[in-house]
């Protein structure tokens, strides 16, 4: 069974995360480091079978996403209590992607946001509660579940 939890387990994270930078990148933005800059952020987390697989760090303006990729594509029914998760804090929130990232890129446009600017190697997209196709709407004043 998938779910959501309380927090991310950032060890898990920053292993996802971090398998997509060279050697050079993971020495200056040590497993330290990256927890030191999100331990205070508020996140969540995404488990199966009682097992981690990932989650959602928010920083103020951005959402951060990391799925281990064998469950890419296996979470999209957690997808409305995430954002609603998310839009709790902020009715705009932005997911930066890298411009070669073309799970994620399929991911946000299959969700219908609005892809706001590209620059360099880098694609910017917005969240809002209204945007969006179906399945990444959110009405923030249904009653949950």
């Amino acid at each position: 069974m998938m779910r959501l939890t309380d927090r991310v387990d950032l060890d898990l994270y920053y292993e996802i995360d971090s398998a997509r930078f060279d050697e050079s990148v993971r020495r200056v933005v040590t497993r330290e480091v990256f927890k030191s800059i999100y331990a205070d952020c508020p996140s969540v987390g995404l488990e199966c079978d009682g097992q981690p697989i990932g989650g959602v760090i928010f920083d103020g303006e951005s959402a951060h996403i990391a799925i281990l990729p064998s469950h890419h594509g296996r979470w999209a029914h957690l997808l409305r209590p995430l954002l609603a998760w998310l839009f709790s804090f902020k009715q705009e929130i932005f997911v930066h992607l890298e411009a070669e990232n073309s799970k994620g890129l399929a991911f946000v446009e299959r969700c219908g946001w609005q892809r706001v600017r590209a620059e360099g190697d880098e694609v910017v997209y917005l969240m809002t509660p209204g945007g969006g196709r179906r399945a990444a709407r959110v009405d923030l004043n249904a009653k949950s579940d």
